[in-house]
């Protein structure tokens, strides 16, 4: 019986001490590919606390070993010194943890880097040393346009190196993918979406109301998903439908301020600020909800927008790029982005229709798209073709 492949995940954002939530999406995209290969994971950070370089982290969890390597974070006020040390010390951990990893697990066929930078920097390195090949999975709202992160010398000199040496890019859409191309990152490009749990963004009753609550999940980033804009349209809509609830989950610096526009424009009693919460509340708070509000700016997927769909819900959103652009009819409304005055009418038209909508198809949208077993289904593709193609130009060179 023919062995499974082994592929290494390296992700720049991943789960870790530090931040337990950091990069979760990445996890999901590893415990995917596991479905069809054996899955490891190596995981680079640092950490201010340690007293010693470097200290290792194991985690065994079904068919994936996972091992984070923290070593000790630079405080050099010299900003070239603490470059070149902050370098040296991640290719360092980057070693270690590959040496380590492969005495456990074995040798891998492929490296996953998800999100380029700043792992790249050791991806890039272990390929090269150990003759391997490696695809990249990226997600990051940076090369939007309307963003504008991707800049500096040394990041688009690192980020098109490296990308120019990964076998496929694979983007979580199509809208990322122009984004990405537009910066000049060339490649064989593949769109491969985000996972969706649907084993846990699950339908659940919901008692009828003459209320119509709508649910707003996001990190509040004023910029990216235009919360004050939903704020100030939902006040609008109250004026001549006020059987309007909207709760906001999530937080950041800019709640505090988003708390006081509320409160200017007094619907702040109208609208809840729930903060961050555990997947289980989100949820439930999606389950409470009658559909989720997402009125974005940007978006390069938009799990919130997924999770809804997986618990049978419609959405109201701006056609923002990512999975807002697939939004039909049958799934919610679709505005413009920045309109407050289409969100609003929205916001009052869907009130009165909010029965229209069935739940077990919207359900469905998700399922035969999003899954774990459809995104390992083409993680698997893209892994084969990378891997036939490399063992062939193998045997090529053997023979020349």
């Amino acid at each position: 019986m023919e062995s499974k492949k082994h592929i290494l995940f390296i992700s720049s954002w991943y789960p870790n001490r530090n931040k337990p939530t950091h990069g979760i999406f990445n996890r999901c995209f590893a415990e995917a590919a596991a479905l069809h290969s054996r899955v490891s994971v190596l995981h680079v950070c640092s950490d201010e606390s340690l007293l010693s370089d470097t200290e290792l982290s194991w985690q065994e969890d079904g068919q994936i070993t996972t091992l984070v390597v923290y070593y000790k974070k630079i405080t050099s006020s010299l900003p070239l010194v603490s470059q070149w040390q902050k370098r040296k010390s991640v290719i360092a951990a980057f070693e270690l943890g590959y040496e380590k990893l492969i005495e456990k697990a074995g040798r891998p066929d492929l490296i996953q880097l998800n999100v380029i930078m700043p792992a790249g920097i050791g991806v890039l390195h272990l390929a090269k040393k150990y003759g391997l090949p490696f695809v990249i999975n990226e997600a990051w709202t940076g090369y939007c346009p309307e963003d504008g992160s991707y800049k500096g010398l040394l990041q688009r000199y690192m980020t098109q190196k490296i990308a120019a040496q990964a076998k496929a890019i694979m983007p979580v859409s199509e809208f990322l993918k122009q984004a990405m191309l537009s910066h000049g990152l060339n490649g064989y490009y593949v769109v491969v979406p985000n996972v969706v749990d649907i084993h846990v963004f699950v339908p659940q009753p919901k008692p009828e109301s003459a209320i119509t609550n709508y649910l707003h999940v996001s990190t509040l980033d004023d910029v990216q998903k235009n919360v004050s804009g939903t704020i100030r349209a939902f006040a609008a809509a109250l004026k001549s439908e006020p059987r309007l609830q909207l709760t906001i989950v999530g937080d950041g610096p800019e709640r505090n301020g988003l708390e006081q526009l509320a409160k200017e424009l007094q619907v702040h009693e109208k609208i809840v600020f729930k903060g961050r919460l555990t997947t289980a509340e989100i949820v439930s708070e999606i389950n409470r909800a009658d559909a989720m509000v997402l009125f974005s700016n940007y978006e390069t997927f938009s799990l919130a927008v997924a999770e809804t769909f997986a618990c049978g819900k419609p959405v109201i959103v701006s056609r923002a790029g990512g999975l807002t652009d697939l939004v039909t009819p049958d799934l919610g409304i679709s505005i413009e982005k920045r309109h407050e005055d289409q969100l609003s009418e929205a916001l009052v038209h869907f009130s009165k229709n909010k029965s229209h909508y069935d739940p077990a198809h919207i359900r469905q949208f998700v399922t035969d798209r999003f899954s774990k077993e459809k995104i390992a289904e083409q993680l698997n593709a893209v892994y084969e073709e990378i891997l036939t193609v490399d063992k062939t130009m193998h045997t090529i060179k053997e023979k020349a």
